[in-house]
């Protein structure tokens, strides 16, 4: 009688645990990327250069827009603000 009460307990345990674990896990998933500030050194040809700045949450993702921005022109990245964009 002892053994089912304590098996019972036990899964009953294991119920409300498992009930709650997804809970966590998904507030855990669902955290904001950061957003950094990517200045640019833009030059095109027969003009004279000009900085510009873009908010994006990673190098790679700065550079695609600023070539989408100017695709005849060349951007070097000059500086990454972490906080907000001057």
């Amino acid at each position: 009688m002892k053994k089912s009460i304590l098996i019972l307990s036990c899964l009953a345990l294991f119920v409300i645990v498992s009930a709650y674990a997804p809970e966590t896990v998904n507030e855990n998933s669902s955290t904001e990327k950061a957003t950094h500030c990517y200045k640019f050194n833009i030059r095109c040809k027969g003009k004279a250069g000009f900085y510009d700045t873009v908010k994006a949450s990673t190098w790679r993702e700065a550079t695609n827009k600023m070539n989408a921005r100017y695709p005849d022109c060349k951007a070097t990245q000059v500086k990454q603000y972490d906080k907000e964009c001057p």
